[in-house]
This record gives structure tokens, C-alpha cells and sequence, in this order.
């Protein structure tokens, strides 16, 4: 189904983005332990001060840092990022009818692209992960850290966000420029953010913040063993829509000149 030369010249193609990017991510997941510890420290030093809050615990601390914004724009970069330029890059390059006339089906090449997505999700995952055990390493709050629970909130944030870059694959194929396929896929990933942020503060927004993908998605849950396994099923269902919809649409266009 996929297509071992092409997969590699993708990922020769993004080695840098994902080294730097990568390496970015555990250390900015390190950090998150770090604070915890620095903050109990403090309250210890000052009992008379309420509790953190979100940083009340291990588990709700590394759960802020994997739905920080600027987590989600590193998650972004390297899941949705990959394949929202994958084909209509190739085509506003004009490199994408070379690509075609090699023995090479669309649905192969639009798989290939598609699988590099899904392990730069699970990539990112995991390094967040190795950042936030290196963190409580650091920090001296290994203790506190539930290790068990760690391979399912590693299997989440990959399905997660390889259901984003999904989402990018699909709408880099039903485009001839990187411009609206980037637009609508960051809009589609923000909109989500920003019902659930609204939400969680202001009560007109809190019915509707259900609606929100960002909703299903609680990492302080998953490392407390609480989570309800249907939002692996609303990930799973969503990202086969936008796979179909990648699958129906891109085989079937007509590649005009690029504009």
C-alpha cells in the first residue's frame, strides 16, 4: 500500500524539521516536572498558601504541558505539518506530475504521505513522554509518576494527532496550492482549541464544549487511569472520514495548471 522509495525521500525531506523539532519537544517536556517540583517546594516553604491548582499535581502538571499552545503548535508541526504541504506542495512545485508518471498509484502516494504523518504523531508522543520522564529524573519525582499509564497516553497523543494529519493529507488533496490547505486544516485544529478554552471559562460556551476534539483528549485522566476509551473512538472515527474523503477525492481530480 505504501511505497518504501517515496517514504524515505519524505523523510529525508523533513530530517531537519523533525531533529529540531523533536529535540525541542523533550526539552520543553522536561520543563513540566521541573515546575511541579519547584512549586511544592515553595508551598512547603509557605503553608499558608492555597494549593497549585493545576499544578496541584505530577499528573495534572505534565497534562497542562501536553495541551500547552505551544505544545500544540510543536504537535502540529510535526503531525499535521507533514502532510498539509505533502501533495499540494509537490504540485505548486510542479514536481507532483513527475511524481505521477513514475509506476506509482495516487492512493499509494497518497498513503505514503499519509503514514509519514501518523509517525510524526507517534514521534512527537514519545518524545514528549522521554522529555517528561527525564523531567521527573530531574526533578527527583519519579515516585510520583504513574509509568504504567504512560504507553496509553503515548497511544493517544499519536491517534490524536495522526487524526490531524489525516485531516492535513485530506485537504492537501483536494488542493493545488499549500495556502488554503494549510488554512483550513490550522482553522480546524484552532477552532477546536478555542471552543474548549472558552468553554472551560464562560458558561454560555460550556454546553457546547463537547463539540470540541480538545475535550476528549485529557491526559491528567489518562495517567490517572480514568479516561473513557470512546474518545479513542471518536479520534478513530473522525481521521477515517478525513482519510476517506483523501481517498475519494484525490484519485478523482483533475490536476489543472497550477495558479
Amino acid at each position: 500500500m505504501i511505497n518504501a522509495t517515496l517514504f524515505l525521500r519524505l523523510l529525508r525531506g523533513h530530517r531537519i524539521r523533525l531533529a529540531v523539532g523533536l529535540s525541542v519537544v523533550v526539552i520543553w517536556s522536561l520543563l513540566f516536572p521541573v515546575i511541579y517540583q519547584a512549586i511544592q517546594e515553595s508551598l512547603a516553604e509557605n503553608p499558608g498558601r492555597p494549593p497549585g491548582g493545576n499544578f496541584s499535581s505530577l499528573a495534572r502538571t505534565i497534562s497542562v504541558g501536553f495541551i500547552h499552545p505551544i505544545s500544540i503548535a510543536l504537535f502540529g508541526i510535526l503531525s499535521a505539518g507533514l502532510t498539509v504541504g505533502a501533495i499540494s506542495g509537490e504540485r505548486q512545485r510542479g514536481t507532483l506530475e513527475l511524481l505521477l508518471s513514475r509506476p506509482l498509484s495516487r492512493r499509494t502516494i497518497l498513503a505514503t504521505m499519509m503514514i509519514e504523518g501518523w509517525i510524526g504523531a507517534a514521534l512527537v508522543s514519545l518524545a514528549y513522554i522521554g522529555g517528561t520522564i527525564l523531567g521527573a529524573q530531574i526533578a527527583g519525582v519519579t515516585d510520583q509518576l504513574a509509568f504504567e499509564q504512560l504507553p496509553i497516553l503515548w497511544a493517544f497523543g499519536a491517534l490524536f494527532w495522526g487524526m490531524f494529519a489525516t485531516i492535513g493529507i485530506a485537504t492537501s488533496g483536494s488542493f493545488d496550492r499549500t495556502a488554503p490547505a494549510m488554512a483550513i486544516t490550522v482553522s480546524f485544529i484552532m477552532f477546536n482549541y478555542i471552543i474548549e478554552v472558552i468553554g472551560s471559562f464562560w458558561d454560555v460556551v460550556e454546553p457546547y464544549q463537547y463539540l470540541s476534539l480538545f475535550n476528549h483528549f485529557s491526559p491528567v485522566d489518562l495517567l490517572n487511569g480514568t479516561v473513557d476509551s470512546s474518545s479513542a473512538l471518536i479520534f478513530g472515527v473522525v481521521a477515517l472520514i478525513a482519510a476517506g474523503w483523501a481517498f475519494y477525492i484525490f484519485p478523482r481530480r483533475d490536476l489543472a495548471a497550477p495558479n
